[in-house]
């Protein structure tokens, strides 16, 4: 018989087969927050996406929007910041370093690009911004980060 994770792993492949790709999310634990990504952008020329701190429902929506927003205005790049995923602030794109979490896109695409989408706090604060008012495990940042922002 199939093990729980095999059949996760069947069932995202199946949604990826039928509409391109699909959303996996990883629950947090006491020692790692949640995070979702994407599983088969790639095949349309673009990165996965992921993100970090999130419960899955919102997480899917920011997701979705991304993907939206990507089919009407193309590929995000590292560097890349958006407002249209959420009306709290801008949302920045770095590249992923550390991909050791994403395992069903490495089982299902093998080499594959991967783009966070860093969220703001309440104040609108990225990570690495003077000011930001989430503690780092909040959100953890899995990429290269920009020079911080000097306090108003």
């Amino acid at each position: 018989m199939d093990s729980p994770n095999e059949r996760a792993f069947a069932d995202l492949k199946r949604m990826v087969d039928t509409y391109g790709w699909a959303v996996r999310h990883v629950l947090g634990i006491a020692s790692a927050a949640p995070f979702s990504y994407t599983v088969g952008l790639t095949t349309r020329g673009w990165d996965e996406l992921l993100i970090t701190g999130l419960p899955a429902d919102v997480a899917d929506v920011f997701i979705r929007n991304a993907v939206d927003e990507q089919e009407s205005r193309g590929a995000f790049q590292p560097g890349d910041r958006t407002d249209a995923l959420t009306e709290s602030g801008s949302v920045a794109l770095i590249r992923v370093d550390d991909r050791r979490g994403l395992t069903a896109a490495e089982r299902m695409l093998g080499d594959f690009e991967a783009l966070q989408m860093v969220w703001p706090d309440s104040s609108g604060n990225l990570p690495w911004d003077i000011g930001y008012r989430n503690t780092p495990e909040a959100q953890p940042v899995l990429g290269p980060t920009p020079r911080p922002n000097r306090a108003p």
